[in-house]
């Protein structure tokens, strides 16, 4: 894997050995990872759920001799950052180009056979592509990292109580040819907000080895630049960065369904409880309590690469 190296040197116009919270979103936006705040908020959250510790992501804590504000290690936030970059790629419109091209046929198509919900169009068109452009992210991420080529699924679906699409990736591609992914290495990726995993449990039961709970980090934007660029009211530079996506963390579809390690509920309890409930009940799993360690999740999809059926 490429070793991604971050030294201290993009935080060094900070004298202290700490960094208030403004300070980290503005150090991280200028590497190209911008947060808002309000992820800041979520991912120092800590707690208790069924007896299990939930330990915060980022440790920002009132320090002695800081004024009382919250701050953080700068050798954490160094490391944090170092993190990121081991476990994200970078979308353009490039990308967003490439997942219109592959679901023209679902874009037009109605609610039954295709779109998600009863919104507008535009909303329909926004929600299709960024939840494709999560699992193009994930793809992107594995091609670019160890040259893995999963094979995403454009397809609509043909029976309507089912899924159009499940999020998983269950081919590849060797040598150009496509080929299938083993059982128990097919991986599931899901984008609850990126902030927890959240499966209802008949979904569990669909086919993927693997969650993979991923976040994608993207300019609102996006598709209001693409309308006016159909219209000639602008040019899109279509290697313009438009934000990034995220792994936030993995595990197995064993020990995510079991619950001595996953929450099942239609809600988290404070402080993690989310503004609306589930329709129905879903097996959880906060950020912390998946494997967030990028090298672990580099090793399965060697295993994915390295499979044969």
């Amino acid at each position: 894997m490429e070793d991604v190296k971050t030294t201290v040197a993009p935080f060094a116009n900070i004298e202290s050995d700490y960094l208030t919270i403004d300070e980290f979103l503005k150090e991280f936006e200028e590497q190209g990872f911008p947060l808002p705040k309000k992820q800041i908020d979520f991912r120092r959250k800590t707690g208790e759920i069924n007896g299990h510790h939930i330990s915060q992501e980022l440790g920002f804590k009132v320090v002695s001799g800081q004024s009382r504000r919250l701050v953080i290690p700068k050798e954490e936030a160094v490391k944090y950052l170092q993190r990121l970059k081991k476990q994200s790629v970078q979308i353009t419109y490039k990308d967003v180009k490439s997942v219109v091209e592959s679901y023209d046929d679902v874009m037009l198509k109605p609610a039954r056979a295709a779109m998600r919900a009863n919104r507008n169009f535009t909303g329909k068109i926004e929600d299709e592509v960024k939840g494709k452009l999560v699992e193009w992210g994930l793809a992107k991420y594995a091609y670019e990292k160890i040259g893995l080529e999963l094979v995403i699924d454009f397809a609509l679906i043909t029976v309507t109580t089912r899924k159009r699409d499940e999020g998983d990736f269950v081919r590849k591609l060797v040598d150009g040819k496509d080929v299938s992914i083993p059982e128990g290495l097919k991986l599931s990726v899901k984008s609850t907000s990126g902030n927890l995993l959240a499966v209802p449990e008949v979904e569990t039961t669909w086919e993927g080895d693997w969650f993979v709970l991923a976040k994608l980090h993207i300019e609102n934007k996006f598709l209001y630049e693409a309308i006016k660029a159909g219209l000639g009211l602008m040019k899109l530079d279509f290697e313009r960065n438009l934000g990034w996506f995220e792994i936030r963390g993995f595990v197995s579809k064993k020990d995510f369904t079991d619950l001595t390690k996953s929450y099942k509920g239609v809600n988290l309890p404070p402080p993690f409880s989310m503004d609306n409930d589930f329709g129905r009940d879903n097996f959880i799993m906060l950020p912390t309590q998946l494997n967030q360690n990028p090298q672990d999740f580099i090793d399965l999809l060697n295993q994915v690469k390295k499979s044969s059926v």
